[in-house]
């Protein structure tokens, strides 16, 4: 949370260089863009901006919509606290590089204000990983119930709230149907979106109740939400002329950073880095919705790749068996299983396992599916071969654990060793042996 300052004639003088009209900063200005219905004054529009050639900022220009707010007290506050923090828009415009080309076209094809392509920066500072406290993800922060509620799915594999594509289009959804819902107003429409549309509606009751003016400046809505607004109309004002509050804005080109390409199915995203020629640390950038190293089975199957890399990973696509998409197999957890019995078996270190399904701790549930590696399944099948003496292919035959059971005991009843029969079955000298389940014994 920002930590709100008093800004004095003097300060917001020198934020504003040459204006030279007086701004009174008490809560009272706040009501004198509103007559003594509570209707907006309508001001002169000021004309467009020409686009840059190759600027997406200059593009936000040409569509922002609320430079007469920008010296409101509340929002002068913030673009004070905003100037202390002079590398704040840097870093904000290199993590929204990859994407803010995507989201202002969104944007712009709605007929939004260009102020919706900046609120990001205000929840997530446009990192699609950006986790909260209150459980909220991804650029445009969704929380759980609310994804549930909006349909974006949440599994074991894929959170659609990081996927750039998924949560950009709920989002904005979402924007339009709080905005129909607030007759139009943004300034509401931006509140509700932050602290839910009741907060916003049950205000506005109140105020009229005690007939008071309606809009947002003049609600009684939580800190945060008082807050919210004017954060993004002084984003906007940092935006619409960086030079006037000294802020360096490093330029965003205007053209399309990824492309979409379609997958066959489930793949492994460690493949499409090499077939497609990026980096494993750019196709994760572009495509942080997936929980894993590989993309969901149920979808969505596609991926995110630069735009001079598509062509190539679109023919690589197609030239490629279904059998090489991945470089896993599926282990389903059973009764017994703990996340070291399963590292053992497969012979890799925990510290593996745990990074390839993307696990924070070391708690596992019945029914979960893990991914091995396949180089890690193979090498246990082929330590087993070579400790018995015989190809992969060996023909066995099979021992059904009953009460009281041991390794030790079945070894010695078919004169093998211990160590054969459990490098043969994939198991440890740890594993738990669960009765009326079977164990291979090699023969022949």
């Amino acid at each position: 949370m920002l930590v709100k300052i008093s800004v004095s004639l003097l300060l917001f003088g020198l934020i504003t260089g040459c204006q030279t009209t007086a701004v009174n900063t008490s809560f009272n200005s706040n009501y004198k863009d509103y007559d003594k219905n509570g209707l907006v004054v309508k001001r002169k529009v000021i004309s467009k901006r020409k686009a840059i050639d190759g600027d997406a900022w200059q593009l936000t220009r040409n569509h922002l919509a609320f430079s007469e707010s920008y010296n409101k007290a509340r929002v002068v506050e913030q673009i004070s606290t905003y100037n202390r923090y002079p590398l704040h828009m840097t870093k904000a415009s290199k993590q929204a590089s990859p994407y803010y080309h995507y989201v202002l076209q969104e944007v712009i094809k709605r007929g939004f204000p260009s102020e919706v392509a900046l609120l990001p920066i205000i929840e997530s500072m446009y990192d699609p990983k950006a986790y909260s406290t209150g459980k909220a993800s991804g650029i445009w922060q969704i929380i759980p119930s609310t994804a549930t509620y909006l349909g974006i799915e949440i599994n074991d594999w894929y959170d659609g709230r990081r996927d750039v594509i998924t949560s950009t289009k709920t989002a904005l959804d979402y924007l339009a149907s709080l905005n129909k819902r607030f007759k139009g107003d943004w300034m509401l429409t931006f509140a509700a979106y932050n602290s839910g549309g009741g907060t916003v509606s049950k205000a506005i009751r109140k105020n009229k109740e005690q007939n008071l003016a309606t809009d947002y400046w003049s609600l009684a809505l939580p800190r945060e939400t008082t807050d919210y607004v004017p954060r993004i109309l002084a984003i906007a004002a940092l935006v619409d002329n960086p030079q006037q509050f000294n802020i360096k804005l490093p330029s965003i080109a205007n053209v399309p950073y990824f492309e979409v390409v379609k997958l066959p199915g489930q793949i492994d995203l460690n493949k499409v880095a090499k077939i497609s020629g990026v980096s494993k640390d750019i196709i994760d950038k572009l495509n942080p919705g997936f929980n894993r190293n590989v993309t969901s089975p149920s979808g969505p199957h596609r991926i995110l790749v630069p735009v001079n890399k598509a062509a190539k990973l679109e023919i690589a696509l197609k030239n490629l068996d279904k059998s090489e998409r991945l470089n896993w197999q599926h282990y389903t957890v059973v009764a017994g299983d703990s996340i070291g019995l399963i590292a053992q078996r497969f012979n890799i270190p925990v510290t593996m396992l745990k990074e390839t399904n993307s696990m924070r701790s070391s708690r596992i549930r019945i029914g979960k599916t893990l991914l091995i590696p396949t180089f890690a399944a193979t090498r246990v099948a082929q330590r087993g071969a070579i400790l018995s003496g015989t190809k992969t292919s060996q023909k066995h035959t099979l021992h059904t654990i009953n009460n009281g059971d041991t390794v030790w005991e079945i070894a010695k009843k078919h004169k093998l060793s211990v160590k054969v029969i459990l490098a043969f079955n994939g198991l440890s000298k740890n594993s738990t042996l669960r009765v009326g389940t079977s164990i291979k014994i090699p023969r022949g």
